[in-house]
């Protein structure tokens, strides 16, 4: 009997043991421990061209880790913090790299990184903020940033460590380890403005600009002057201007004085294609990001990208720059769903939208009768008719890059290309075309420019002719029809690329 009674107590003891190793296997697969360490050096001075870079971790030297198990939450976090002096105009860059120095945790399973980005100084870019990214490999490149003209400028960084949990067994990682440390060092880049002038050489064109369309065999970088200095743009059948950015192909279509770079959408890849520039993925409207009409009303304040007070009896107030018109309204729209998150690349831009009226009221190449006035409906030519028309052709003045007067200048991150900017490209009045690059991706419809030409009032109608490139001429068309809309954006003069020749195969890359 006692036996019996000995024997059973010797069952229940192993089925207790066998319960309780089991049970430590499962909490195991939630509480498995780890190790793990993450070195740098406290600080580190970078000389670069332009000035020189420290970059400091507080904190001390490390990040120990140490029980580390699956969790949501951030195990560690590295403060980082890049100074940048810098007494020239150039841009100085720097980037960032996680070098690994040991890592065991199964790729399978990995660890990971997140990085919080902040412009303490309001300096130049910083590295853009990463979310939650695998570690692996050997070192990863964090990104990289750029001072302009710094005086002890800041860039601080969070570099925050995770060990996801995850619903399936992660108990293959105990025991792993993981030491890093981070490097800076100076990124030397190509600026875009001197890339595009080294991978060219700036000729005289063979033909006039806005009198003649470009020759056959004319495919140049030419210069001439704007508001803030020299500009270079291109002209004809250009085929190494080609830029990839956002997510979309663009054509360069000049250097602004300034060292900004305008561009001209040229696939929208609203497909998604990995590149946008290449021809395989061209079509007739690719350019476009739809249509709309420029203005609604009767009134020389609707020639205006911005314009005033309708009804009125002067000029100033007629074309104060107010109100967007329609076309604006619409390209503000689409910047905001498809560049926003690219703002810090982008300039913000004085668009010339020149409403500068003709007063002689001996110049009526349509006769139209006109006032000069410039407001209210009084039948009125705006300056850029004279220069691209002229009575014929042959008397027209020629494109400008300058613009004249306040109310014609508009100040904005997106906009349209000016008529004359298109002349400059190789387009003239009522002559075909379509040698041109601005002509590729464009070959359907009139897309709108920037430039009135006149406000007319045409038997009972009244009507506003604004100008408009179609079947690879200027043309004009009625203010309130739908045509298509092509933005344009500037680059800033720090933006630099990090590949790229500028064909459509290899476009330049925006860095």
């Amino acid at each position: 009997m006692n036996q019996k009674v000995d024997i059973n107590n010797k069952e229940r003891k192993v089925i207790i043991w066998t319960m309780i190793i089991s049970l430590i296997c499962v909490i195991g697969v939630s509480y498995a421990f780890f190790t793990a360490g993450m070195t740098s050096e406290t600080t580190t001075t970078v000389k670069a061209d332009a000035g020189t870079m420290k970059i400091n971790y507080s904190g001390g030297n490390s990040i120990n880790l140490s029980g580390i198990y699956p969790r949501d939450e951030v195990w560690a976090t590295k403060e980082i913090t890049v100074t940048g002096n810098n007494t020239t105009e150039a841009g100085m860059h720097y980037k960032l790299t996680l070098v690994i120095d040991n890592n065991t945790f199964s790729t399978s399973d990995p660890l990971q990184y997140e990085l919080v980005s902040t412009n303490v100084s309001n300096n130049g870019e910083t590295i853009p903020a990463v979310s939650k990214t695998d570690i692996t490999g050997t070192s990863i490149e964090l990104g990289s940033g750029h001072f302009v003209k710094a005086n002890n400028a800041r860039h601080t960084y969070q570099l925050k460590i995770y060990y996801p949990n995850k619903s399936t067994s992660q108990n293959n990682n105990q025991g792993a380890t993981f030491s890093a440390h981070v490097e800076i060092s100076n990124l030397k880049v190509t600026e875009f403005a001197s890339a595009i002038l080294l991978n060219n050489t700036v000729a005289q064109p063979a033909t006039v600009p806005g009198k003649e369309i470009v020759a056959d065999n004319e495919a140049i970088l030419a210069s001439t002057e704007d508001d803030y200095g020299t500009s270079y743009y291109f002209r004809g059948a250009v085929k190494n201007n080609y830029v990839q950015f956002a997510n979309k192909c663009w054509r360069i279509v000049r250097i602004n004085g300034d060292g900004t770079i305008k561009l001209i959408l040229h696939n929208n890849n609203t497909t998604n294609v990995a590149n946008p520039c290449s021809s395989s993925n061209n079509s007739d409207t690719a350019s476009y990001v739809g249509t709309s009409i420029y203005n609604y009303g009767v009134d020389n304040a609707y020639i205006g990208f911005m314009y005033g007070t309708t009804g009125s009896s002067d000029y100033e107030s007629t074309h104060a720059n107010i109100n967007k018109s329609t076309i604006f309204t619409g390209l503000e729209a689409w910047y905001n769903s498809n560049l926003a998150s690219f703002d810090k690349k982008i300039a913000n831009t004085v668009w010339c939208n020149d409403k500068n009226n003709i007063t002689d009221t001996t110049y009526d190449p349509m006769s139209i009768s006109p006032t000069g006035l410039g407001y209210g409906t009084n039948n009125t030519y705006y300056a850029a008719l004279k220069r691209l028309f002229g009575t014929n052709i042959s008397d027209a003045t020629g494109p400008s890059l300058k613009c004249n007067g306040e109310l014609s200048r508009i100040t904005s991150k997106v906009g349209l290309l000016t008529a004359d900017e298109a002349a400059f490209a190789g387009y003239a009045v009522n002559q075909s075309n379509q040698n041109i690059y601005l002509y590729e991706n464009a070959t359907t419809g009139n897309w709108w420019t920037l430039t009135p030409g006149v406000f007319a009032i045409v038997g009972d109608d009244y009507v506003i002719y604004l100008c408009v490139i179609s079947g690879g001429s200027y043309n004009a068309t009625f203010a309130t029809l739908d045509e298509y809309v092509r933005p344009s954006i500037s680059l800033t003069s720090h933006v630099a690329i990090s590949s790229g020749t500028g064909t459509s195969e290899n476009p330049y890359v925006i860095q």
